[in-house]
């Protein structure tokens, strides 16, 4: 409970920093292309839904607990959105993630592009991104991670040492046998 209510009262001054250092450093975008199909990235304003509709996003991970997204604007354009409220400076469950590359899978399977975001677009939103690359493009998570560092350099860098995602990884080589000579 206290670490929704800090997220919650600190979710303003570090989105107001997040479009500060975008405005600075022209390396930091608002989104990046981590896969043909998968875009991740920080909150989405009503401003950016059409821009990432022309871009082809047909469904939307939001991983954001203070943040519910432009859900009219969505509705308008045909976009679906997956929400898994996780409070900012944690991570999400095993379910939430298992749901979340779930959903990915099925957008990407019909050919659409996915935008996963959180606030920033560096740690939860990241969780997902990087656990549908271990998954479905059959990536270690710390290859997952470079994947991720290649595209949008400023992915916290130890996503990939998270609870979350060693648990997820290692249900991930359960569920593929193991080759045979």
């Amino acid at each position: 409970m206290m670490d929704r209510l800090i997220a919650r009262t600190l979710f303003v001054p570090t989105l107001v920093w997040n479009l500060l250092l975008v405005r600075l450093i022209p390396a930091r975008r608002w989104w990046d292309h981590v896969d043909p199909q998968v875009i991740l990235g920080a909150l989405p304003f009503t401003a950016h839904v059409s821009r990432l509709h022309k871009s082809g996003v047909r469904a939307v991970v939001n991983t954001c607990d203070e943040y519910a997204g432009p859900i009219a604007e969505y509705t308008q354009v045909g976009i679906e959105q997956f929400h898994m409220p996780t409070p900012d400076f944690t991570h999400p469950d095993l379910a939430d993630v298992e749901r979340a590359v779930e959903f990915v899978q099925s957008h990407a399977e019909q050919g659409h592009t996915v935008y996963i975001h959180c606030k920033a677009g560096r740690a939860r939103s990241a969780t997902v991104a990087l656990c549908w690359l271990v998954r479905h493009r059959g990536l270690s998570p710390e290859e997952a991670q470079e994947k991720l560092l290649q595209e949008r350099p400023h992915v916290k860098r130890t996503v990939w040492q998270r609870p979350v995602v060693t648990a997820f990884a290692d249900r991930c080589r359960q569920e593929t046998p193991a080759a045979t000579d």
